[in-house]
C-alpha cells in the first residue's frame, strides 16, 4: 500500500482536481437526482477521490511496493489510465440507465458515454500521480 502520508496527499490532490473538474463540467449534464447542485458536486468529487485512491491501492498491491509512486513504471501509468477508464464507463452506464443524469447537447459522446466523464478519472488520476511523484 501507499504509505499513509503519501496516501493522504494523493487523496487531497485527487479531491482538489475532481472538485475543479466537477464544477467546471457540470453544465454538460442535466441532473435528475434532485440533490442540491453544490452538494451533489462535492459528493461526486469525494467519490471520485475514493475511486482514485482505490486505483492507487490496486497498483500498490500489484507492485507489492508501498512506494511505487516515487518511481512509477510505464505500466503503472497505463494501469491508472485503464482502471480510471473502466471505472468511468461503469459509473456512466449505471447512472444513465438509472436516470440519475443525462447529457446536454453540448456534451460530446462516444458510444453514448460523455467524453468529459470518460476521461475524468484517468486524467485526474495521472495528474495526481505526477504531483505525488514529485514529493520525496
Amino acid at each position: 500500500m501507499i504509505t499513509k502520508k503519501r496516501f493522504f496527499i494523493v487523496g487531497f490532490i485527487a479531491l482538489i482536481l475532481n472538485i475543479i473538474w466537477e464544477f467546471s463540467h457540470h453544465s454538460l449534464y442535466i441532473d435528475l437526482s434532485e440533490i442540491p447542485k453544490y452538494f451533489h458536486l462535492i459528493i461526486a468529487s469525494l467519490i471520485d477521490m475514493l475511486i482514485i485512491l482505490g486505483i492507487f491501492m490496486i497498483v500498490s498491491l500489484k507492485n507489492k511496493n508501498p512506494n511505487w509512486t516515487k518511481n512509477p513504471s510505464k505500466f503503472d501509468y497505463f494501469a491508472v489510465v485503464f482502471l480510471g477508464l473502466i471505472a468511468a464507463i461503469f459509473i456512466e452506464i449505471i447512472n444513465l440507465n438509472l436516470g440519475r443524469w443525462e447529457y446536454t447537447a453540448a456534451m460530446p459522446t462516444l458510444f453514448g458515454i460523455g467524453i468529459s466523464p470518460l476521461i475524468q478519472l484517468a486524467l485526474t488520476g495521472i495528474i495526481s500521480l505526477i504531483f505525488i511523484k514529485q514529493i520525496k
